[in-house]
Formats: C-alpha cells, sequence, structure tokens
C-alpha cells in the first residue's frame, strides 16, 4: 500500500520536515545525460548521502542504505523548476511497524523551505526487497534546492532501501501539452484523477476505475487532499461528482485556510452531500476565502466517522468567479447538499507542547478526542508538531 502526503511543516533536526503528491500513468520516460540523484544503488557507499553508518551490505556484495525515524539520511539535488520527474525506488521490510517514506523538501534561492512537499510512504506486503510504485514529483517553480530523505513513519524500528532513481518525464515534465489544453482558471491539479495521485495526496490503493474512468475512493479520515494557492477575499466555485458505496452518511469535501506563515484560519467549509447509494450525483457550491489567508486545502471523505462507509468522487473542480459568473451558476444546495461556514473563534487556541497527543490533550481539555481530530483534520493525531496550533472546542 503507497500513498503521497501535501503538507505544511518546520524543518530542523528532530522535527518532520514535511507537514505536495503523486500518480501513476503509463508515461514515456527520458533519462537525461546528467543523473538526478547520486548514487541510488549505492554501491559507492555513502557518496552524496551523507552517512557512512547507515550503509549495509547483504551477503551477495549488494550496498543499500537503513533508516529509521530521523532526517539524517538525505540528499540535495539539483532538478529542474517547474518540471516533472518519475520516482522509483526498492525498499525491504526492516523492524519498524510502520511504513517505509521517502520525503521531498523544495527550499528557494535564500533556503525559505516552500509550501510544497511531497511525502511518498509504502506498506510493505512481506520481508524480502519490494519496488515501490513509480511515482511523479512535479517541482515548484521556484525552487532552487529540492531534498530527499529516506526514513520511516515509525519513532521505533528502521527500514530498508536501495535503487533510488529520478527522472525526469519529458511530456509531462514541461507541461507544454498539459498547459495547452488546460482551463487557464482550474486551480486543481488532476481533478478527474487520470493521473491516478498526481497532484494529491492520499494512498494509491484509493484510485479506482470503471469502465476506462478513473475515480478516487475513500473513507472517514484525512489523507486525500490537494493544497492550493488562493486570493483572499475572492469568491471560488467548487464542483464535483459524487456517490457513497456502501453507507447513507454523507459525502463530505472540507476547505480550510493557511497564511503564508502556515497558521490556519478560524474559519473553514463543510460541504456534505446525501447521494443515493451508487448513483453519481453533482455538487456545485460557491464559498470566499478569508482575509488575509493565502493558501487553501481541499479534502475529499466520508462523512461516516461511525463506520466503515465510504464516498466516490471525480471531476472535482476549484475555479475563481467573478460577481457576474456568480448569477449564471446554479448551486447544489437543498434538500440532498448542505453547505456549512464553520468557524473556530469561539475555540481555545493551543499551541502543542513536546510530548503532547490528541489524546492527551482531549483527555486535558475533557472533550472528546474524535472533536479534536475532526475539527482540526489530523492526519496523524499521535505525531503533532510542537508549536502547531489546534482550535480546542468548547464543552
Amino acid at each position: 500500500m503507497l500513498y503521497n502526503n501535501l503538507g505544511i511543516g518546520k524543518q530542523n533536526a528532530r522535527t518532520d520536515p514535511n507537514q505536495a503528491s503523486s500518480g501513476d500513468k503509463n508515461l514515456k520516460t527520458i533519462i537525461f545525460d546528467k543523473p538526478a540523484i547520486l548514487n541510488g544503488d549505492f554501491e559507492q557507499g555513502e557518496l552524496g548521502w551523507g552517512n557512512q553508518y547507515a550503509i549495509q551490505t547483504e551477503e551477495n556484495g549488494n550496498h543499500y542504505i537503513i533508516n529509521n525515524y530521523s532526517w539524517r539520511v538525505s540528499q540535495d539535488l539539483d532538478l529542474l523548476p517547474h518540471t516533472t520527474y518519475e520516482v522509483s525506488a526498492s525498499t525491504k521490510k526492516g523492524t519498524a511497524k510502520g511504513p517505509a517514506r521517502i520525503t521531498f523538501t523544495f527550499h528557494d534561492v535564500n533556503g525559505n523551505k516552500l509550501f510544497q512537499s511531497y511525502d511518498i510512504k509504502y506498506m510493505h506486503e512481506g520481508t524480502e526487497w519490494e519496488e515501490i510504485p513509480k511515482q511523479f514529483i512535479t517541482i515548484p517553480a521556484n525552487a532552487a534546492v529540492s531534498k530527499i530523505y529516506l526514513l520511516t513513519n515509525d519513532p521505533e524500528g528502521y527500514h530498508c532501501f536501495d535503487n533510488i532513481n529520478i527522472a525526469r518525464v519529458s511530456d509531462v515534465g514541461d507541461r507544454k501539452e498539459l498547459e495547452a489544453n488546460a482551463d487557464k482558471q482550474e486551480l486543481l491539479i488532476n481533478g478527474d484523477f487520470n493521473l491516478g495521485l498526481y497532484g494529491w495526496a492520499g494512498y494509491a490503493s484509493l484510485i479506482k476505475e470503471e469502465n476506462g474512468n478513473k475515480f478516487i475512493r475513500n473513507g472517514y479520515n484525512w489523507e486525500v487532499f490537494q493544497p492550493l494557492e488562493v486570493v483572499p477575499e475572492q469568491n471560488y466555485v467548487i464542483t464535483a461528482k459524487t456517490r457513497t458505496v456502501n453507507s447513507s452518511a454523507p459525502s463530505r469535501i472540507k476547505i480550510i485556510f493557511y497564511n503564508d506563515e502556515g497558521q490556519r484560519a478560524p474559519e473553514f467549509y463543510n460541504i456534505l452531500h446525501v447521494p443515493g447509494t451508487g448513483t453519481w450525483e453533482n455538487i456545485t457550491e460557491v464559498l470566499q476565502i478569508p482575509p488575509g489567508y493565502h493558501l487553501a486545502r481541499i479534502y475529499l471523505l466520508s462523512d461516516d466517522s461511525a463506520g466503515n462507509g465510504t464516498s466516490d468522487f471525480d471531476n472535482v473542480s476549484f475555479k475563481p468567479v467573478s460577481d457576474e459568473e456568480l448569477k449564471n451558476i446554479v448551486m447544489s444546495t437543498g434538500e440532498k447538499t448542505r453547505i456549512i461556514r464553520g468557524s473556530q473563534d469561539n475555540h481555545i487556541k493551543y499551541a502543542v507542547q513536546s510530548g503532547d497527543t490528541a489524546s492527551s490533550i482531549a483527555r486535558h481539555f475533557g472533550v472528546p478526542v474524535e472533536d479534536l481530530i475532526d475539527e482540526n483534520s489530523l492526519r496523524n493525531p499521535d505525531r503533532l508538531e510542537v508549536g502547531q496550533i489546534l482550535y480546542i472546542p468548547q464543552k
């Protein structure tokens, strides 16, 4: 099982520097003369990676690298901005219980970490070497340095890595053909999921296909999302197709906002739609970006927090809309769809301390941990970043 994560985070020696996603499509790959990564098979020891103690040798003489949950196995990469690369790798299960993890972060000419990042995670099926399915990453236009990290997602144990390869994909990398045919107003990447997870965070296994059409299926979790750059106080129209599979609970689209420092806005939107089981239905809603916030995340999930229900999504779109265009938009709000503009202004703002988990914070404030996770869209409730701001619902 494999998934990608896009997020916001701060980098230091002990902190996850990732707090953007990939896809799977049969694309023709052209490998240019200059390698994108140095010593990806580790046959030259620690060259390029700078951690001689992590290099291991198998009985057959093959070299590979191991790491735990640390950020000390890394390499700075000279990747072309605004270009797409194909990433492949091998991994073998070690003693860690969680997935193997390959993280990419990007930095501008001044060394500042950019908003975009990629977090490829792979759950092993056995104990031998396994190929991580090929994934695609797009280098931000203002990235001067790209960094790759090999690690686990567990605080204990290690995993093994080998044959790390990064190749420029010419027909998607230059993006001329895609951009020539693209809707210039569209902000979402790959909203029809024809490129798999490209542009999205989530497990690769969530991509489904029926009669040649690809879509995404998710349960109640915060794994599937896409970050966007938006204009404060601008109106946007969001459209999508959705259906439920095995639940009467609504399909849910949640939109939250961040400022340039990564601080979350109190305001958010929840769109809840109750489609007929197995029947695709359309959603069309309009929302406004809060003042002072330039970044948004769009989450796709089922609202079945108490069960195993799932929701399907396809043809997801997010575009700016003018006042004149608003007159011609027929919104889906009604008996089946509700859009809720929420605010956490009346919540307690809490800065995460060292050793905190969602469970311990919920106990301290006397609120259900499920409410805390939902209010803050927490992907990993037991691994919070020190200084991260959480909104605590009032009892």
